[in-house]
């Protein structure tokens, strides 16, 4: 999280995209462990469940893999 001058307002805080990140890289970290401690990590969980438990939108998978794939597969 950011060190530094406290927000005024909860308003200020969920509009900051470095929060808001941070909380979604907090949450995925939180049910890949649950999952893992459970036994489930083999068991596949759908886009819109996934999506759901981490408070994003139904996309947010689906971006976050085409994000990711130009740079996993640059040269």
């Amino acid at each position: 999280m950011k060190r530094g001058k406290a927000t005024d307002t909860l308003e200020e805080l969920v509009e900051d995209p470095v929060f808001l990140q941070e909380q979604i890289d907090r949450l995925l970290a939180w049910e890949i462990f649950v999952r893992y401690v459970r036994g489930e990590c083999g068991v596949a969980i759908s886009q819109n469940e996934m999506c759901d438990i981490i408070g994003t939108h139904r996309r947010f998978v689906t971006h976050l893999l085409e994000d990711v794939k130009p740079r996993f597969y640059a040269k």
